[in-house]
């Protein structure tokens, strides 16, 4: 080793230095390359574009953390196709690997990203081949084992006070508990600390903790996954059930939105909360039907409106380009495609209009425009065949408001609109599920109206086959209504007066348009929720979790009613936050077996009815033993009381100086008759 010579001044620095001076503690050098990438199936590039393909990496890398510096090994003449990143910490860069794999930079270049390390590994591996040991078998958790319920009864889940209990609905006993956090209360921890809620399909029910939150699923309700994110607040479930969103809505913090794979556990990008200039609200992600896209509104680098539309799973922008929306205040995507649909107001000399694009291709499929537009509400059918836009205009000189609605048409040839208006003022509308009518809550006053439409109606005195048409099927007035809650299987509604109508209901068969429903109510009633059969209609009194000193709470609780409007089982519980269904996934049977199914209805019914006949002789069989229980327990009662006073005979003998009471022979025993004439009547019969 080469010896080195100490500088001249060394002596006078000595004399400055304290004998207890503290030795200086280097941090340890490190030896690896854990904090570095290798980033392959770059452009081959000669040496006067490096720097070019340099800056594009710094671009891509530079959002995930800091880099320290990129290489990028050359040839004779041009780059070998790949490059060493490296970054500030391990972290950033299994951020990076896992971020940026599989990012395609354009159509014939992917980058395929490994860490330093795990190359250093795949480099090491041995020549011979040597076979792993076979892993233990781990059995999957059915998440779906609820389904096969003998009976077909659906579960709900409460969540009051400290407690969160999953319940089966059982009309002919009432709820059923299946489990109510008993491992967790056997390790003295809450099952659940804040609010719960369901997977869109019901394969898992979410928990949500201060740390994060917990994926729970199984017969047995056991842990799928734990996701750490501070003060989570909203989750987000894709329509399929592989990705998730959580959001704490903390101002400021870079990752206050992050995107989740379920199946991995794992994070897949992170987002910081953006709010709307207009409203202040923050902007809200919203997935596509699929799971295959997710979006939100923003702004670009000039200031222009966009909607940013990300691919899962790489989370990477879709041709890594925003969609230019101009002006755009809301947008919604379809149930049934990827279509999305967007309104935009009045702008300069461009008139408001809702928009229509098809994703990924970005063509617009349909566009209208509106004049003097105020507000817009855009709402699908659960099948996507239709779009509603209720829109709020107002009069030339904006003192006047009024409504209409702009109905398209989605599977028709080249997407007709129809115009509906309504002078009133519009309280609520709702599509019929997988059907062709809605329903609209409009007027003025204290007892609105609400109308029936379908959008397949035919004109009386139309010829058959006539084009059918938007057509007003019913109106019901004066109601005590301000929402509208469609049975999931469709005829059925319920008219629910919240606020101010303090929880009155109707039950109306929309099939039957009838005069009137049956009417019911719920005091104070603040959340109505069908099952998802749509045979049981729950109703509920809430409130908040941070409402500690609730002035309602007395009237905390919910109740359960069949779709025809009959109240079959009621709890009061203070302190109660949530009451929520367990979806069921989408239906295996295609069209032409619901059909059948329809066809053959009468058949289907008489076996439930002879099932239905068989619970209730099960009930009354149930009840009878009760009382016949009680009965010999009355008897047997009675038989030991019996057998305690004659014991006691000889006592009282001898406490009354030897008469016996129950010996008769003590007794005069006198007979008395005595006769009294209650009524007379007298009939006088003719002789023959």
């Amino acid at each position: 080793m080469a010896e080195f010579e100490e500088p001249e001044d060394i002596d006078e620095l000595r004399d400055f230095m304290e004998e207890y001076d503290e030795p200086i503690n280097m941090p340890p050098m490190e030896q690896g390359f854990s904090s570095a990438i290798v980033v392959d199936n770059l452009p081959k590039v000669d040496a006067a574009k490096l720097p070019k393909l340099e800056n594009v990496l710094k671009k891509i890398y530079s959002q995930v953390g800091e880099i320290k510096r990129i290489k990028m090994p050359m040839g004779e003449k041009v780059s070998l196709g790949f490059a060493f990143v490296e970054f500030g910490s391990q972290k950033m860069a299994e951020q990076a690997q896992k971020r940026t794999n599989g990012y395609k930079l354009d159509k014939t270049h992917i980058f395929d990203v490994v860490l330093y390390n795990e190359l250093s590994r795949l480099l090491d591996v041995p020549d011979d081949y040597v076979e792993p040991p076979e892993p233990p078998l781990k059995r999957s958790v059915d998440n779906m084992s609820w389904l096969s319920d003998a009976t077909g009864r659906d579960q709900f889940v409460l969540r009051f006070d400290l407690e969160t209990v999953v319940n089966w609905c059982d009309s002919s006993v009432g709820p059923v508990v299946e489990y109510d956090g008993a491992r967790e209360k056997a390790g003295g921890k809450h099952w659940c600390e804040l609010y719960v809620q369901w997977s869109p399909r019901g394969s898992y029910l979410t928990t949500f903790h201060r740390p994060g939150i917990a994926l729970w699923g199984g017969a047995e309700f056991g842990k799928q996954a734990r996701l750490a994110h501070a003060e989570v607040k909203s989750v987000a479930f894709s329509p399929c059930e592989r990705y998730l969103l959580t959001c704490n809505f903390r101002q400021g913090d870079p990752a206050a939105i992050i995107i989740w794979d379920v199946r991995e556990a794992r994070a897949l990008r992170s987002f910081e909360l953006t709010f709307n200039a207009l409203t202040g609200q923050p902007i809200q992600f919203q997935w596509s039907h699929d799971g295959q896209y997710i979006a939100r509104m923003a702004k670009d680098k000039a200031g222009g409106d966009v909607i940013q539309i990300y691919e899962l799973p790489t989370m990477n922008l879709l041709e890594k380009k925003s969609l230019r929306a101009q002006g755009v205040r809301d947008f919604l995507w379809s149930p049934k495609d990827n279509t999305l649909a967007y309104w935009a107001p009045e702008i300069e000399n461009t008139p408001a209009g809702v928009k229509l694009v098809s994703i990924p291709s970005r063509e617009t499929i349909r566009e209208k425009n509106l004049f003097n537009v105020h507000e817009c509400r855009l709402s699908w059918q659960s099948d996507g065949d239709y779009l509603s836009v209720k829109v709020t205009r107002h009069t030339k000189s904006k003192k006047t408001q009024y409504n209409n609605f702009e109905l398209f048409r989605m599977r028709d040839n080249l997407i007709p609109v129809e115009m509906l208006d309504i002078k009133d003022r519009v309280q609520a509308m709702a599509w019929e599920p997988g059907g062709d009518r809605f329903a609209v809550v409009h007027g003025d006053g204290g007892t609105p109206s609400v109308s029936f439409y379908t959008m397949k109606g035919t004109p009386p005195g139309a010829k058959p086959g006539s084009k059918q048409e938007l057509l007003l099927l019913k109106t019901l007035e004066q109601r005590q209504c301000s929402h509208l809650y469609w049975s999931p299987s469709g005829g059925h509604i319920v008219l629910s007066g919240q606020g101010d109508y303090n929880g009155a209901l109707e039950f109306y068969d929309v099939d039957a348009l009838l005069e009137k429903g049956v009417t019911s109510d719920h005091y104070r009633c603040n959340y109505v929720e069908w099952d998802p059969s749509g045979r049981i209609v729950a109703t509920a009194v809430t409130q908040p979790f941070d409402g500690a000193f609730y002035k309602f709470q007395m009237d905390n609780g919910y109740k359960l009613h069949t779709f025809q409007g009959e109240d079959f089982f009621e709890k009061q519980t203070e302190k109660f936050y949530q009451f929520m269904w367990r979806p069921r996934p989408p239906s295996l049977l295609d069209a032409d077996a619901k059909k059948k199914v329809i066809k053959n209805l009468r058949k289907y019914e008489r076996k439930f009815e002879r099932a239905d006949k068989e619970k209730a002789k099960r009930r009354h069989l149930l009840s009878m033993r009760t009382q016949w229980d009680l009965r010999d327990e009355h008897r047997q009662l009675l038989a030991d009381r019996k057998a305690e006073f004659d014991a006691l005979k000889a006592e009282r003998v001898r406490l009354r100086d030897g008469f016996d009471e129950d010996d008769d022979s003590n007794y005069v025993i006198t007979e008395t008759y005595l006769e009294e004439v209650l009524d007379e009547k007298e009939i006088i019969i003719h002789s023959l």
